[in-house]
């Protein structure tokens, strides 16, 4: 059965932006729900006349992009024989759209991804990858992207990578069901949840979980957490008021604000003043339609 179209209730700014270029996602069969997030596609017309930049901000999850035309890069690099390969990242990255590019892409959930690899997660953590990184994987991916671009439509696509996946999966590898229960935790937790009260409600002891975390996440416990510790604080930082720094530092939990601009330039790349004015010189009022393009902060 195809998977369906997937429907946001409330749909982040950067979705919104991308409406008018045929963004659209599609959620996974129940076989590999727990494993892919979503997938999604979008086209951005030749006639567009300037590139599309979206900043990529790392949640712990991975993502294979096929370019099925066109041009796209991440941090730089382009496109290796139409696919690129973005493993668990530390930090944010940027993609770059060129006018004419079409782009399909998986998406999978934080440390799930590693059950169609035959490697580690930490071999090539945050390490992007072009089609080489079918050495990596359980199924033949060079076959699989040609297909993909034969395909006729996104439900053509799904339809075939899920084949492929499904046959992945068909191998045998599994994730144990302790560890996206601990992942949960600490993203419920925005980071701010002490690694001790989560070993203690996951029942995994601390080098069992951190074990876990290279063999399928490619980050450590600690750096999990600070992702999403900053991700509430971009959040925080996003509102039309934004508090004073230092009271956002506080909300999201940290003891002072140097140690929050340490974590934050960390992750995002520049502080928390340099987000705050990206954010108001970059983000419009997309609710109201007045934006042309809207870079994801």
């Amino acid at each position: 059965m195809t998977s369906p179209l997937a429907h946001q209730l409330n749909p982040p700014a950067w979705q919104r932006s991308l409406a008018g270029f045929g963004y659209r996602q599609m959620v996974p069969t129940k076989v590999l729900a727990p494993y892919v997030q979503h997938y999604w596609e979008l086209l951005l017309p030749a006639g567009q006349g300037m590139e599309h930049r979206e900043l990529l901000h790392p949640d712990g999850g991975s993502s294979l992009l096929f370019q099925l035309q066109g041009h796209l890069s991440v941090d730089a690099q382009a496109a290796q024989q139409g696919v690129i390969f973005n493993p668990a990242a530390a930090r944010s990255g940027e993609l770059v759209l060129e006018p004419g590019v079409q782009v399909f892409a998986v998406r999978f959930h934080p440390g799930m991804g590693a059950v169609f690899w035959r490697a580690a997660a930490s071999d090539f953590a945050s390490e992007l990858m072009g089609r080489d990184c079918a050495q990596y994987l359980r199924f033949d991916l060079p076959a699989v992207t040609e297909q993909l671009h034969m395909a006729a439509d996104m439900q053509a696509r799904v339809a075939l990578l899920e084949t492929a996946l499904c046959g992945a999966l068909a191998q045998g590898a599994r994730v144990s069901s302790a560890l996206p229960q601990a992942l949960e935790r600490l993203r419920e937790g925005r980071g701010q949840q002490p690694l001790l009260q989560t070993l203690a409600s996951s029942g995994l002891g601390q080098r069992q979980l951190e074990r876990l975390c290279k063999r399928y996440l490619g980050l450590t416990a600690k750096q999990y957490s600070r992702l999403h510790r900053v991700a509430y604080s971009r959040e925080l930082l996003k509102r039309c008021n934004p508090d004073p720094l230092a009271e956002v530092a506080y909300q999201a939990g940290y003891a002072d604000q140097a140690h929050f601009s340490h974590d934050f330039k960390a992750v995002v790349g520049v502080t928390p003043g340099q987000y705050l004015r990206r954010v108001q010189a970059r983000y419009h009022d997309v609710e109201g339609g007045d934006a042309q393009i809207v870079h994801r902060a």
